[in-house]
C-alpha cells in the first residue's frame, strides 16, 4: 500500500476530494488515542462526512478542526459536538489494556477497526488512516503520515477518540488514585512513572509496555 505524504500540516478535505474523484463516495477517517499510554484502553475513532459536505463544508469545520494533540481540552470538547453535528457517522471503539497486552497495540487497532466496520450502517469505499498501517479489512486502507494534520476526516476521528478516552481515564483516577491519571491520561509522565515505582502497577496498567515490563522483570529477578 502506498503511503501518502503531504508537505502542509493544516487539515483539509484535499485527500477526500481526490479519492472522491476516483470513484470513492464514502470515505472513513480513522485515528486512535492512547496508543503510547502506559495504562488504560485504546480508543479508535471513525468519522465519515458526506461527499457534498466535503466539497462545501461548514466554515467551522474548516477553521477549527485540527490534530487533537494541538488542541486544548476545552477546544476538543467543543469540537466533539461539531464533529457529531456535521458528520454522517462518528463512532468510537474501545479496546482494553488486556487485549493490548495479550496481542499488541497494532493488533488491537486492527481489532477495533474491524468492530467499527461492523457497526457502521454503510460500508465505506475507502479508509484514510493516520500512521503506517497495512491492515487487511476488506476495504482499501490508505495510510497517511501525519494524517491527523492533513485530513479533516482523520483529525475529526482523532478528536472524538481523544475526548472520549480522556473522559474515561479521568474516572479511573477515582478507582486507582495516586497515579495522576486525571492529569496524565495514562501517559508516561515523570509523575506517573514515579507513582508506578512507588505504588507498583494498577490493574489497568499495560504490563508489556516499557518501563513497566522492565520494572516487573527487575522485581521478579530480585525476588529470586
Amino acid at each position: 500500500m502506498r503511503i501518502y505524504k503531504c508537505s502542509t500540516f493544516q487539515p483539509t478535505f484535499d485527500f477526500e476530494k481526490f479519492f472522491i474523484t476516483k470513484g470513492c463516495s464514502i470515505i472513513a477517517g480513522i485515528d486512535e488515542a492512547g496508543r503510547g499510554a502506559l495504562s488504560g484502553p485504546l480508543y479508535v475513532g471513525l468519522v465519515v462526512y458526506k461527499d457534498e459536505f466535503i466539497f462545501d463544508p461548514a466554515e467551522q469545520i474548516l477553521d477549527l478542526i485540527d490534530d487533537s494533540k494541538r488542541l486544548s481540552p476545552n477546544k476538543r470538547n467543543k469540537l466533539l459536538g461539531l464533529v457529531e453535528k456535521y458528520s454522517q457517522f462518528a463512532l468510537t471503539e474501545i479496546i482494553s489494556h488486556r487485549i493490548i497486552d495479550k496481542e499488541n497495540v497494532n493488533r488491537a487497532t486492527e481489532y477495533a477497526l474491524l468492530k467499527l466496520l461492523k457497526r457502521i450502517p454503510v460500508k465505506p469505499d475507502l479508509i484514510l488512516m493516520d500512521g503506517n498501517f497495512n491492515f487487511d479489512v476488506g476495504i482499501p486502507v490508505v495510510p497517511l503520515r501525519k494524517g491527523d494534520s492533513v485530513s479533516i476526516s482523520i483529525a475529526s476521528a482523532s478528536i472524538i477518540a481523544k475526548v472520549k478516552r480522556d473522559r474515561l481515564v479521568e474516572k479511573f483516577e477515582l478507582l486507582y488514585p495516586g497515579y495522576g491519571l486525571d492529569r496524565n491520561k495514562g501517559y508516561g509522565t515523570l509523575e506517573h512513572r514515579r507513582a508506578i515505582m512507588k505504588l507498583g502497577p494498577s490493574p489497568i496498567h499495560r504490563k508489556t509496555y516499557k518501563p513497566l515490563s522492565d520494572m516487573l522483570n527487575q522485581s521478579l529477578y530480585e525476588d529470586q
